[in-house]
């Protein structure tokens, strides 16, 4: 049965008047950051920079590289561990549940040479639009990464300059394509509830449903697909950093429709260790947390024991 209440998902305008530090409608925007993380662990959020026709634009390369071959595709491989490279639809594999979904990761679009890098592997003829097109659109999800992130450090009074300056030098970005294949009639395919891993993920998407969102009682929201608006959505690591502040943001897919659904999420990871900030802990919130290394986290999520723990980042560094 439900709770009785009726839930909805944040949306805040990160409108170029909202986005002058230190201003009314910058801090008013903060709070509205703040607020949604702690009862959702995410938030819609629309951007004065994006147009419909990088939305177009976007959508169009993404299945432009899924059109490719298998063969092809195969050859995005990565050392890494976790799903940075090319991952098939196959219920077996590793961060990836469902048997009509296939993705690939691309190592930091938001540098051309990133960008480029990867366009090169698909088409070794060359494909300046797509390459053109992953970096506009990387570039612009990353900004609304970093201006997240501030908006989150100065809410909670973390405004140690050289702090927010090292976290940002210390991140790189890996965007993740995902195509799950059209439903054959009275079909239904899960991808699995799970959280992310980093501080943030962003996520676009194009017009078909399936995503859902977990409430912090339990209730799973549908999301309501917009050309205009991207998804942020609060990972383990932002939890573990806030102190429990924030919850990492439980979410899965449910494919119902007859249409391919493609999306697009941006994951950043963080090199080294961080801790969390003395700002965040008090007799109310006593530390929870020891210092956290992202890597060697993205490593423990991607082992075999993990399997077993529950909250994987209490497990991995929890007091």
């Amino acid at each position: 049965m439900g709770s009785g209440i009726e839930y909805k998902i944040p949306v805040i305008n990160f409108s170029e008047e909202n986005l002058k530090p230190a201003s009314d409608s910058w801090i008013l925007t903060s709070k509205q950051v703040r607020y949604a993380l702690e009862e959702y662990g995410c938030f819609e959020v629309t951007y004065h920079k994006f147009t419909l026709q990088l939305h177009n634009s976007i959508f169009g390369a993404t299945k432009e590289f899924f059109d490719l071959p298998k063969e092809t595709k195969m050859q995005k491989t990565s050392d890494r561990p976790g799903a940075f490279g090319y991952v098939a639809a196959n219920p077996a594999a590793p961060y990836n549940k469902s048997t009509i979904c296939e993705s690939t990761g691309i190592d930091d679009p938001t540098t051309v040479e990133g960008a480029v890098y990867f366009t090169n592997i698909m088409w070794p003829q060359g494909n300046d639009s797509f390459g053109e097109t992953l970096h506009s659109f990387s570039k612009l999800v990353a900004e609304l990464y970093e201006t997240s992130v501030r908006m989150v450090f100065e809410s909670y009074g973390v405004n140690d300059q050289g702090l927010f300056d090292s976290f940002k030098e210390s991140t790189f970005h890996l965007f993740r394509l995902f195509k799950y294949k059209a439903l054959q009639t009275n079909e239904v395919d899960v991808l699995g509830a799970h959280t992310d891993c980093g501080f943030f993920s962003i996520l676009h998407q194009n017009e078909v449903k399936g995503l859902q969102i977990k409430t912090k009682d339990g209730q799973w929201i549908d999301v309501k697909p917009s050309p205009s608006s991207f998804l942020v959505l609060a990972g383990d690591v932002l939890m573990a950093w806030s102190n429990d502040r924030v919850h990492s943001c439980e979410h899965n897919v449910i494919m119902k429709e007859n249409k391919d659904r493609y999306s697009i999420v941006l994951f950043s990871f963080i090199k080294g260790v961080i801790h969390v900030p003395e700002e965040l802990v008090d007799e109310e919130h006593p530390l929870r947390y020891k210092p956290i290394d992202c890597m060697g986290y993205e490593v423990f999520r991607s082992s075999k024991e993990s399997r077993k723990f529950a909250c994987l980042i209490k497990d991995f560094c929890g007091v």
